[in-house]
């Protein structure tokens, strides 16, 4: 059953709602889903209520846009990790984090550096993935050493350690190339990646409502007003929201809109310069502007989350709707990236780094 999300002829919604209701009636009374197809036993399985009821009420013309969840601040916000004293956050920035979705931008790399990493990736842009046999920007960390590298910087890893815990795994990363005259990225956010497949989650949090991943976004070329830096809506991390299918914005492949009510003093843009990253929970709803420069704009990120989190379990290939592929997972791991890794509950692939390379611990 493909249910990329998109608006859907009336006679195809009149086939897909019957079953989605006869669905989760099946759920509801705990029937076995061993003799299901693969496709039917993950909706049983994985959809929460709220989800079956929200598609089947609205004739499938709204939807979650993850797996649903809200996110409960604490009254007292302590780091949780202990830290050298040039890379602590301080209690206004503890506290700025947790209410508005993300925190930045911090020095981690020379505008040198990304000089001579910017041509490195843009001499990479079309070359086939050795991890996954086909052009896609995911995961360079795996075949790129400079990109591990970079990843495992301290001026990085220390911070989220204190957002997230002292033991900390990789599991995606990705690079993202934003030609000239390219258009916007529209309002999202995740919560398990449920939105990439919709029918299983990419991570498995023993908590739905805690913190439990986070994303570093690293500029490699400046990022503007101009060029379209990312955009956040502050403190809208509090849920996962509702979309309405269809609609005059695309997100990669789908075409939905996100339904949110903010006012114009919510939208935060963060301008970032080369070597500088950004720390934020892919629950704050973001985006970025169109760019409207002759000038491409460059960037990677990695998605953290702490050991306890298991990633595509029991998965051999990993499906995005939205981006139209199908990932074959043989090669692919969760890298351990600060600590140690008590819980095993991921398979485990650990990048190479450049030969006598160490830990990048300066500013630029």
């Amino acid at each position: 059953m493909n249910l990329a999300p998109k608006l859907r002829p009336f006679w195809q919604r009149a086939i897909i709602v019957p079953v989605l209701g006869m669905l989760m009636i099946y759920k509801a009374l705990h029937l076995p889903t061993s003799i299901l197809p693969r496709d039917i036993k993950a909706i049983v399985k994985n959809w929460h209520y709220s989800q079956f009821w929200m598609v089947i009420t609205s004739f499938l013309t709204r939807a979650y846009i993850d797996e649903p969840c809200t996110f409960r601040v604490s009254e007292t916000i302590p780091s949780k990790a202990d830290v050298a004293p040039e890379f602590q956050l301080s209690d206004e920035q503890l506290n700025s984090f947790y209410k508005n979705g993300f925190l930045g931008p911090f020095d981690a790399f020379s505008p040198e550096e990304m000089t001579e990493f910017r041509e490195e990736l843009l001499a990479s842009e079309n070359s086939v993935s050795p991890t996954y046999g086909f052009v896609t920007p995911r995961d360079p960390h795996f075949d790129n050493p400079r990109v591990w590298d970079y990843m495992k910087s301290a001026q990085i890893t220390e911070r989220v350690a204190q957002l997230l815990g002292p033991d900390l795994l990789v599991w995606r990363s990705q690079h993202f190339y934003k030609g000239p005259k390219s258009p916007s990225i529209q309002w999202h956010q995740a919560s398990t990646f449920m939105v990439e497949d919709y029918l299983d989650p990419a991570i498995f949090p023993k908590n739905l409502d805690e913190m439990f991943q986070l994303t570093v976004w690293v500029a490699v070329d400046d990022a503007t007003h101009e060029n379209g830096c990312l955009e956040f809506i502050k403190g809208s991390h509090e849920k996962i929201c509702p979309i309405n299918f269809g609609g005059d914005d695309g997100f990669y492949r789908a075409n939905f809109t996100l339904e949110f009510d903010y006012n114009e003093d919510q939208i935060v843009k963060v301008p970032v310069r080369a070597g500088q990253f950004i720390i934020f929970t892919e629950r704050c709803i973001h985006g970025s502007g169109p760019n409207t420069t002759d000038s491409h704009r460059l960037a990677f990120n990695m998605r953290v989350v702490p050991t306890d989190v298991a990633v595509y379990t029991d998965k051999e290939k990993y499906r995005s709707v939205y981006n139209g592929g199908k990932y074959s997972l043989k090669k692919w791991g969760v890298s351990l990236l600060r600590g140690e890794d008590k819980h095993q509950l991921s398979r485990v692939r650990q990048p190479e780094s450049l030969p006598n390379s160490s830990e990048l611990r300066r500013a630029a």
